[in-house]
């Protein structure tokens, strides 16, 4: 297919994902026929044949012999996370908290798993990362960096795969579109420094359970961070349309 196709292709599946997820079309509802979107879009029913292709690779059309119908959103794959996040100019809070509990789980399943296996130098390069992240010296984009790194190191260290995919999926889709409120999150110094010793002392000992709590609560800090952040967004978003 030619390249002017595939962008067009692309183009159209944008304006009907939104549409879908802003429930412009029902579930179960059809979509118009290949030759109502060619209409539409002044293109050929080619790139529109693609388009389609690709809203039934996020989940949310499903193609049959007498047309494509809209799939429940619960019915989706992983990718439409992102898109769902962008749909408004602020993120919606209740998705994002969801996201985070996933996300915490996630982490303290990961750092749990990840004690258990490790060998010693595994467990010393993990609080040196600990470390570096307690320093005064760094900035909060190196802090962030340096999360990456340990969250990242624990996924090789406890060698689970899926794990690990269902880690990278949810990075992809939500931390991509977060980090423009990371500037402006200010954690508690002195409870996220009493965490972050926590997890320390707990992996120096090679207390899994202790290290996995010590995580969670260090996601939490940052979850309730961010829920305080959309929602003065939203309440100054309102007061400005007042």
């Amino acid at each position: 297919m030619p390249n002017n196709n595939l962008s067009r292709a692309a183009e159209i599946s944008d304006v009907l994902r939104e549409e879908i997820l802003r429930g412009q079309y029902r579930p179960g509802e059809r979509l118009p026929s290949e030759r109502d979107l060619a209409s539409r879009f002044a293109a050929n029913r080619g790139a529109v044949r693609e388009a389609l292709k690709k809203l039934e690779q996020l989940g949310i059309a499903a193609i049959h012999p007498g047309g494509v119908r809209v799939v429940p959103i619960e019915e989706a794959t992983l990718e439409v996370l992102g898109h769902i996040l962008m749909i408004n100019d602020i993120p919606d809070p209740v998705l994002v908290e969801q996201m985070f509990e996933v996300g915490g789980s996630l982490v303290a399943m990961s750092i749990r798993t990840a004690i258990e296996k490790a060998s010693d130098d595994q467990l010393q390069h993990m609080r040196g990362i600990v470390g570096k992240i307690l320093s005064t010296v760094t900035s909060a984009n190196e802090q962030r960096a340096l999360g990456k790194e340990l969250s990242d190191y624990l996924l090789v260290v406890n060698g689970n795969l899926v794990l690990r995919l269902i880690g990278n999926g949810l990075k992809t889709q939500f931390m991509g579109h977060m980090e423009g409120l990371g500037d402006q999150i200010e954690l508690n110094e002195v409870e996220r420094t009493k965490i972050l010793k926590q997890l320390d002392a707990a992996i120096a000992i090679r207390d899994a359970e202790g290290a996995a709590r010590a995580a969670r609560e260090h996601f939490n800090l940052i979850r309730d961070k961010v829920l305080e952040l959309l929602d003065a967004m939203a309440r100054d978003k309102a007061s400005v349309g007042s």
